[in-house]
Parts: C-alpha cells; sequence; structure tokens
C-alpha cells in the first residue's frame, strides 16, 4: 500500500485467465478504478466475476483524480489490444463508458465483453456526419434516397412516416409523444416524386421535430425521430449539389423583363411557377416563428430586365426571407426559402 499525492493505491492484479472470450478476436484488459467509499469486499467480489469472464488481464485499484471510464483499441503490426478502464462506485456497480452492471449481472457481463472486440474497433472507426462511418452514412442515404410513390395530399405526418418507414431496412424509432404530434393535422404539399429524406426533414420541420441517423455503440444504426435542437445535427431539408446552379436549373438564368405590382408573395410566386421550373419549398417552422405571412405580404419589382433568379430574391427580400437553390438525395433540384440562421442553416 503506497500514499501518492494523498491518495490509497490498493490494486489487487490478476493473470493467468483463459484468454479471450471469442477465439480469434482481440484480447481484452481491464483495470477497475475503485471510487472513494467503495464496499471494502467489492474488490474481492468483482475480481471473482471477472475472473469467469476469460479476459486476459484484471487490475483493481483505487481511482485517480478525474478519472473515467475509457475503451481504447489499441493496433499494433500483425494484432490487436483492447484496455478497460471501468470505474468501481460506492453503489458497488461496474461503470463503463456506456454501461452500468450490478454484481449479479454475470450474464449481461459476459455478453457485453463477447462484443467488445467488434464494437472497440467500431468505436475507433473513422466518423463523418452524424458521428456515422461512411459505410453507414451511405446506407442511410441510400434508404432516405427512395422516391415517394404516393400522393402526400391529406396525409398526416405520422401516416407520412409510417408509409415509408416500411420500406427502409433501417428501423425508424419515435414514441407515442411524437405520433400525437404528428397526427394533428394533415399534409397540403405534393411530394410525390421526392426523395424521402428531404420530404421527411420538410414535413417534420413544420412540427419542430427532425430526423437523426444514429450508430450508437454495440447497437443497430437506426433513424430517429427528435424535437429539433440547433445543438443537435439532424437530417437537412436538402443539400448542396455539386452541379452549378446554372447546371441545376437554367431557367432560373434567363433574363426576362419582369413587372410585379399588387400581389402578395405567394400570389407573385405562384405566378412565376411557370417559369421556374423547380418547386419552391417555403420554411414553415421558420415563417410561424417570425410570423411571416406570404399571403399578407405585398411585394413589388419595377419593370426591368433582370434573370429569374433575382427577381425571385428580390421579392423574397421583402418578406425578411432569403432562397436558395439545394437538391434532394435523389440530386432533384428545389428553391429552398428560409430565414437564415443559426435555425436555418446554408446547405452542405
Amino acid at each position: 500500500m503506497a500514499n501518492r499525492r494523498g491518495l490509497v493505491l490498493i490494486t489487487w492484479v490478476f493473470f493467468g485467465f483463459s484468454g479471450s472470450l471469442l477465439s480469434g478476436a482481440a484480447p481484452v484488459e481491464i483495470q477497475v478504478a475503485m471510487e472513494p467509499g467503495a464496499p471494502i469486499t467489492a474488490p474481492q467480489e468483482w475480481a471473482k466475476m471477472l475472473g469467469k469472464l476469460g479476459l486476459e488481464r484484471v487490475q483493481i485499484r483505487s481511482q485517480r483524480p478525474n478519472e473515467l471510464p475509457e475503451i481504447t483499441a489499441e493496433e499494433t503490426v500483425g494484432s490487436s489490444h483492447i484496455k478497460v478502464v471501468a470505474i468501481l462506485s460506492r453503489r458497488n456497480e461496474l461503470v463503463l463508458p456506456d454501461r452500468r452492471f450490478k454484481p449479479h449481472d454475470l450474464t449481461a457481463l459476459r455478453d457485453y465483453f463477447e462484443k467488445l472486440p467488434l464494437t472497440a474497433a467500431e468505436g475507433n472507426a473513422p466518423r463523418g456526419k452524424f458521428a456515422l462511418t461512411d459505410a453507414q452514412f451511405q446506407s442511410v442515404f441510400g434508404e432516405l434516397s427512395t422516391p415517394i410513390d404516393f400522393s402526400t395530399v391529406g396525409l398526416t405526418r405520422l401516416e407520412l412516416v409510417q408509409r415509408l418507414g416500411k420500406s427502409f431496412s433501417t428501423p425508424v424509432e419515435r414514441n407515442n409523444s411524437t405520433d400525437e404530434l404528428l397526427s394533428d393535422s394533415q399534409l397540403v404539399i405534393e411530394m410525390r416524386g421526392m426523395a424521402a429524406g428531404t420530404a421527411l426533414a420538410l414535413a417534420l420541420r413544420e412540427k419542430g421535430m427532425a430526423l437523426k441517423p444514429e450508430k450508437l455503440l454495440g447497437e443497430p444504426l437506426q433513424i430517429r425521430l427528435v424535437r429539433y435542437d440547433r445543438d443537435i445535427e439532424t437530417w437537412p431539408v436538402g443539400w448542396q449539389s455539386q452541379a452549378s446552379p446554372r447546371q441545376l436549373a437554367p431557367r432560373l438564368f434567363e433574363y426576362l423583363n419582369i413587372e410585379i405590382d399588387g400581389y402578395s408573395l405567394a400570389k407573385a410566386l405562384e405566378a412565376l411557377k411557370p417559369r421556374l421550373e423547380v418547386p419552391v419549398l417555403m420554411d414553415q417552422w421558420i415563417l410561424k416563428r417570425e410570423g411571416i405571412e406570404p399571403g399578407e405580404v405585398q411585394v413589388k419589382l419595377p419593370h426591368g430586365r433582370t434573370y429569374l433568379k433575382k427577381a425571385v430574391d428580390r421579392i423574397l427580400s421583402q418578406a425578411r426571407l432569403q432562397g436558395e437553390l439545394r437538391v434532394d438525395e435523389l440530386g432533384q433540384p428545389f428553391y429552398w426559402v428560409t430565414q437564415f440562421g443559426k435555425d436555418s442553416l446554408h446547405a452542405e
């Protein structure tokens, strides 16, 4: 027993276990850091329990200052090794980064360590958007690229989620409170032919909700319905195109003689619709929050020759709105109308 920086370090080290739980899997060693105040009999109790799991090495010691649970996978030439730091709490619980176990949880603990070589490797894989690996992101993107082959007018948002969810192999997770919110009104916009991801993001956003692809360690990939939060990365209403705006929607850049007078914004956009050749999608959540009524805002544009996109942008600005050309997951263009800011970011 040694005293270092006022910390009493009590260490039990056990070797000679039967090796990895899974044949051919990376060996696992664990350090159990005892929290001050942990039961005095806990080290022997947990040493006996962990000794039944076939781990390469078990060490039980006192917790270091600010120490937290951690799992690291170390790769060397031709081999890999997994190191685990768990905290033994005052409540006699073994605390791991994503789980807690009690002394009677031997079966669950065995299952956890059997899966650990796979989940640790997964946890060390490079991550991109939504904290997914590239393969996981491409899988979700492929699911959400499914074109809608039915009319959406008159459906509730819940019905839209349910119908599209049936065509996905990735489960869509929701709960009773979200179901109630998504059932209280019907869609008035026709989204037939649009990619599922953009359509769902658009429909959910009006209710202050969003899609969040998620892959928790050791759990299957899923798509969750969540309340909108600017600090949470969620599926966007469309994407930035690799093509230039002129390539994507050439009609928007045609020069025309245009004059607008005596029209509301909604009526003006409706009148221009045949020439736009791309759908105009309004950010209804932002419109409601900012109290902007396109049917009531009067817009004007003096007679002159200009290109169509510039004319549209000028009348949008009179309603404190902006537009951006985007594409859905199928690469189909549309014009997104919103008020850019922390709650409405530009497309990526």
